[in-house]
């Protein structure tokens, strides 16, 4: 039959230690790979943003796939419970959810305030500040949304080195 994953609405750019990580939670829970499934998963990953069920189904129903409103949303269900994708509840009453694809690796980057660099961060700093927070705090962290803004590298040392001689002629001007 092949990989499940090979499907007409398959992402062009294949990530395949994602699709084979993908592939391993549907078989540890017991569920199969439908089209409908791939669909709406793959619909998921290739937006990388939070979409709610009714805009999943438009984007689905546009690509040709023939599944209706109520399957979406328990197909969200399974994929929450599977861990697939994360949910948020939006709107005035905290009423709707909308849901976007969790990402089965972590990744954080710093953006660059100066020259707009994004610069990756290693998920380990911030694993070492979830386990420190787990543990002083007492609580259980689910997932971490991170927004890092400084200076890469490149604009530090720039900066440092601007700064260097004004701070050589403040020194030079000080009574000693």
């Amino acid at each position: 039959m092949g990989d499940p994953l090979d499907h007409e609405y398959a992402l062009p750019v294949r990530d395949v230690e994602q699709d084979n990580a993908i592939l391993h939670v549907f078989r540890e829970s017991g569920h199969r790979v439908t089209s409908q499934r791939l669909t709406l998963l793959n619909v998921l990953r290739q937006q990388a943003r939070f979409l709610d069920a009714e805009t999943l189904y438009h984007i689905a129903s546009q690509r040709g796939t023939a599944l209706s409103l109520a399957t979406v949303y328990r197909t969200l269900a399974l994929f929450k419970d599977m861990g697939l994708i994360e949910g948020r509840l939006v709107g005035d009453e905290q009423d709707r959810e909308e849901y976007r694809f969790r990402s089965l690796r972590e990744t954080y980057t710093l953006t660059c305030k100066r020259c707009g660099a994004i610069v990756p961060v290693e998920p380990d700093i911030v694993d070492a500040f979830r386990r420190e927070l787990t543990a002083s705090l007492g609580v259980t962290i689910l997932t971490a949304h991170s927004c890092f803004v400084g200076y890469c590298a490149n604009c530090t040392a720039a900066l440092a080195a601007e700064e260097a001689p004004g701070e050589s002629r403040d020194l030079a001007s000080t009574p000693h």
